[in-house]
């Protein structure tokens, strides 16, 4: 079994305002369409700094297992865009919830922009139910940055939904 590219980044086509063209995987969507449909369906991301082992993390923590999502000995990022487990994980606690764990291209990588960065953050706080966020060391200023924004985020969120019972 191998992780299913749920959503990249189109880094060649860009939109008429700049931004990234967002690209949605089919193997993904027909993988969600054939999940059980009996029970509700949590996500569960971890989202951080690239090369801090946010795959691992989701491997030998949340999987239970060596392998599963790709990590890698270099500096060069192993995940690109936002990746899923073809595989719900029952919720020990709750028999009418399972989880799919979803896991994230790292924040501040070489490699990518600061607009992609804000994508993969946004989307993943999104699409998640629960929504870890990895650092390394001690939490710094740009931890505590991070941080407040998420529940900055979070707040806005909830007022928009707020609104939209109403």
């Amino acid at each position: 079994m191998k992780p299913i590219q749920l959503i990249s980044f189109n880094t060649n086509k860009r939109t008429n305002s700049n931004n990234l063209e967002i690209v949605v995987n089919q193997e993904a969507i027909e993988w969600l369409m054939k999940a059980n449909q009996d029970k509700h369906i949590g996500v569960a991301t971890v989202v951080g700094k690239y090369r801090t082992g946010k795959s691992y993390i989701l491997n030998r923590v949340l999987l239970n297992q060596n392998s599963g999502f790709e990590v890698g000995p270099t500096i060069n990022a192993c995940t690109k865009g936002l990746w899923v487990w073809p595989e719900l994980i029952q919720n020990p606690n709750d028999p009418t919830i399972q989880y799919m764990v979803m896991d994230t291209e790292g924040l501040g990588s070489l490699e990518e922009g600061e607009q992609t960065d804000t994508k993969i953050f946004l989307m993943a706080m999104l699409l998640s139910s629960y929504f870890i966020y990895n650092s390394v060391g001690s939490i710094d200023e740009k931890a505590i940055q991070n941080l407040s924004l998420i529940i900055n985020l979070s707040k806005l969120l909830q007022k928009g939904g707020d609104k939209e019972m109403q």
